[in-house]
């Protein structure tokens, strides 16, 4: 999954909330192009299975995600699905 934040700063404060908080292991990353729309880009990747974990430690703690993709392979090609 790859969580799309404004800044490199907000990408590094949800990275550390993750894995404080939460014990989710993040990271921060640059953003696939086939998702980097202007803006930031830099985003925090992480297993598709915190998805609300995610969204509950973000919005508990004030951070703006921007969008969520959760990414797949099909047939050898790289999926993204926008689910926010």
């Amino acid at each position: 999954m790859y969580v799309l934040v404004g800044s490199i700063t907000t990408a590094m404060r949800l990275k550390r909330l993750l894995e404080q908080t939460a014990s989710i292991p993040a990271e921060v990353v640059h953003t696939p192009s086939a998702l980097h729309n202007g803006g930031c880009s830099y985003s925090v990747r992480l297993d598709n299975r915190h998805l609300d974990a995610v969204k509950y430690t973000a919005s508990d703690y004030g951070v703006n995600i921007r969008k969520i993709f959760l990414e797949d392979t099909v047939r050898g090609e790289r999926k993204y699905n926008a689910v926010s």
